[in-house]
């Protein structure tokens, strides 16, 4: 095993944007990261027209590795 070098895993994650009202889904957008996720989303937000400049990235939890319910975790 080589010590010092970045083995990064890129995963594949389902993120949820949520309208200003908490309760609308706007958009889905699948991302390696909540990072990645709020740069994709502002991108989106220009092209899809989300009509509000107030939005939420939730990620999505299907009872896969990391839960076993389906909760919204805001960031």
């Amino acid at each position: 095993m080589e010590h010092g070098t970045n083995n990064k895993i890129e995963q594949d994650n389902t993120y949820m944007v949520i309208y200003s009202d908490g309760v609308t889904v706007i958009d889905y957008i699948n991302a390696s990261n909540l990072n990645e996720a709020k740069i994709i989303a502002k991108e989106n937000a220009k092209i899809k027209n989300y009509g509000t400049a107030y939005y939420k990235v939730a990620r999505c939890y299907n009872g896969g590795v990391r839960g076993s319910s389906n909760s919204l975790n805001f960031y």
